[in-house]
């Protein structure tokens, strides 16, 4: 039997938010990481949020059939349903909780069958047993959000991976950006437009009509290239960069065969104050130098958040989150370079009472030129800026902040994961989501060298009893970027994406 190595993090969620949150450190803080869909429910006990939509890659699909906007109903629906239950439930909630700590982590069970719910419980259990003992979390499961045993497991204070309130989901639209100091792509909005006023509710037809034509008309109209945006987005999801023709024409006829049609029938009387359905139409940003992901932890006293790190994105074809890349040597280098910039974003989150995780995804240019955008329509103007002297500029324009992820990200693993990968002389890491044919085993045993001497760790797995397939994260660590290039193409080539 292969032996693992012991791993310990440099700082856990629980750390940081004692760290952030003082008055709260003798609080038992309960972290609840699981995802809800808003396309359907992920089980009977965790139904699809209908309030507060998050537009993942299957709320953004094409129905099969183009007559209906809901998600299909036969076999492949169903399966459909299974995979990203185990995905929203059990994937990602375990890549979070290997970072949490010494705290409770609340997870849901996937399917609502004794047999699978001990899987469950055993493949979280597996994953975590590499962690030191003083930093593996307290495991709570149960069947869904409305069954959190809140007072049998004595806790005080729940730290949610997506927050059911208005405010959150203000802070995390991808409109918002524009306020935090930074430039950002000027954006058309459609805020107010494309959104039903009171009086029109009782002709709903009439308005999804008008709010469509309006749609279509500006994506017909608009020059050649564009982004357009969902509000919420999940994992690159929803974002369509529209550059030729035949990307205009695909996109419009797949807004008319279903895409729009859920998206404005999801905005109702209880949640179009929050404005769900705008979208965002941004002009690209030409010629960028570096995709950076900031991670960072904003704090609840007007101190400086904790920087954490900053790396690289990796993105599929359709633009789609699949990893990110670090390189421990840049650290110190970048923090200088972008702590301006993640002091003013935690600045403008604490503004609406958030401590915690959180996240940035900017792109650098050469030019400090504005670059325009607008929200369904509605010109937003130039972007604000602060002093940024540490970059030798007079402001932010080089930087363009495209997503704000107030919450956990994929990447956060990766600098709490420094002096595992350092010690053993691994300056690069990066971790990526993966689909394997096989077990957990006959991975670790395909990598035994690599795992055995902690160049290698799985962050989180299921192996999925119901088709016979894994789906993981995991962390890889090198001496160098091509060093990690190569390490990363030797999982690539034995493994499949995962798109979220």
């Amino acid at each position: 039997m292969i032996e693992l190595p012991s791993i310990t993090l440099d700082t856990t969620l629980t750390d940081l938010y004692r760290r952030a949150n003082p008055q709260n450190a003798d609080k038992r803080i309960a972290q609840v990481l699981c995802l809800i869909n808003s396309g359907s429910e992920l089980n009977p006990n965790v139904p699809r949020n209908a309030k507060y939509l998050y537009q993942d890659s299957p709320f953004n699909a094409v129905p099969q059939d183009p007559s209906s906007s809901r998600l299909p109903g036969d076999d492949g629906g169903r399966q459909q349903q299974r995979a990203l239950a185990v995905k929203y439930l059990s994937l990602i909630p375990q890549r979070d909780a290997f970072i949490s700590g010494n705290t409770a982590v609340v997870l849901f069970h996937t399917m609502n069958s004794k047999k699978r719910n001990l899987h469950d419980i055993r493949e979280t259990e597996k994953t975590l047993s590499v962690l030191s003992k003083t930093q593996r979390p307290d495991l709570i499961f149960c069947p869904g959000p409305s069954e959190i045993p809140i007072k049998e497991a004595g806790i005080d204070l729940i730290a949610c991976k997506l927050f059911s309130t208005g405010w959150n989901h203000t802070t995390t639209s991808s409109s918002r950006p524009r306020h935090t100091g930074s430039s950002i792509p000027r954006l058309g909005s459609h805020d107010q437009a494309f959104l039903p006023r009171e009086q029109t509710f009782s002709s709903r037809g009439r308005w999804l009509k008008e709010q469509s034509d309006k749609i279509y008309a500006d994506l017909e109209s608009h020059p050649l290239p564009f982004v357009l945006k969902n509000q919420q987005t999940l994992g690159g999801a929803g974002t369509y960069i529209i550059n030729t023709e035949d990307k205009r024409q695909k996109l419009v006829q797949d807004f008319r065969n279903g895409v729009l049609r859920k998206l404005l029938s999801s905005v109702t009387e209880s949640n179009a104050h929050l404005q769900p359905g705008p979208l965002i139409v941004s002009d690209v940003i030409e010629d960028p130098l570096e995709n950076y992901g900031l991670t960072f932890f904003v704090t609840d006293d007007g101190s400086e958040p904790v920087f954490l790190a900053v790396s690289e994105q990796m993105t599929d074809g359709d633009n789609a989150w699949i990893g990110s890349t670090i390189n421990y040597r840049r650290q110190e280098q970048l923090e200088k370079k972008f702590g301006l910039l993640v002091k003013r974003v935690a600045t403008w989150l604490r503004g609406y009472g958030y401590i915690g995780p959180a996240g940035a995804d900017v792109l650098e240019t050469t030019s400090s030129t504005a670059v325009y955008s607008k929200t369904n329509g509605v010109e937003n103007g130039a972007s604000s800026t602060i002093s940024n002297s540490v970059n030798g500029g007079p402001d932010f324009s080089n930087f363009h902040i495209v997503d704000l992820n107030v919450r956990t990200s994929g990447s956060m693993c990766l600098p709490l994961l420094r002096t595992h990968f350092t010690t053993r002389g691994l300056w690069s890491a990066s971790s990526f989501s993966i689909s394997y044919k096989k077990s957990r085993d006959d991975f670790i045993e395909s990598f035994q060298n690599e795992f055995e001497t902690g160049r290698m760790c799985v962050l989180s797995w299921y192996d999925d009893p119901d088709t016979g397939y894994s789906l993981a994260d995991v962390a890889v660590g090198a001496e160098d970027v091509d060093g990690l290039r190569t390490a990363m193409k030797r999982v690539r080539d034995l493994t499949e994406e995962v798109t979220f």
